[in-house]
């Protein structure tokens, strides 16, 4: 037979319960926390300078971080899903440099030289130009 508390302190055990259902729901929505990047981890796991990840975001070529404040972060989900894909896709590929004097091979259509571009001054330029180098990527 199940032990039954007397009606006076059933209130009180049924309110401990709920403080451990709490607790429970608490502890469980920590384990799921994460810690956000920051530039010097971002630089740190890709092996780069801080400046050359600033340049990364400004060109498009690292995802955008969220601003807080006045200091910007990663979700490392987005920034790993983002490193996955970056390494395991042919897109990767994309960026070696043949040796001087290789001809295109099967095809392949020899790189346009790359133009030394002014580097965009405002956020619509910055868009704009991330879009058309995201277009002249998909065109190459």
């Amino acid at each position: 037979m199940p032990f039954r508390a007397p009606a006076g302190i059933r209130k009180h055990v049924d309110k401990i319960d709920s403080y451990t259902m709490d607790l429970n729901l608490w502890s469980s929505t920590m384990t799921n926390a994460f810690k956000p990047m920051t530039k010097d981890d971002v630089a740190e796991v890709l092996g780069l300078s801080l400046r050359t990840v600033e340049n990364w975001v400004n060109e498009g070529t690292l995802p955008f971080p969220k601003k807080l404040g006045n200091r910007v972060y990663w979700h490392p989900q987005v920034f790993y899903s983002w490193l996955e894909r970056r390494l395991t896709t042919d897109d990767a590929t994309d960026e070696m440099v043949p040796p001087s004097g290789a001809l295109p091979m099967n095809g392949e259509h020899a790189r346009k030289p790359k133009v030394a571009v002014k580097p965009p001054k405002t956020d619509l330029e910055k868009l704009r130009a991330r879009d058309q180098a995201k277009l002249d990527a998909m065109m190459a």
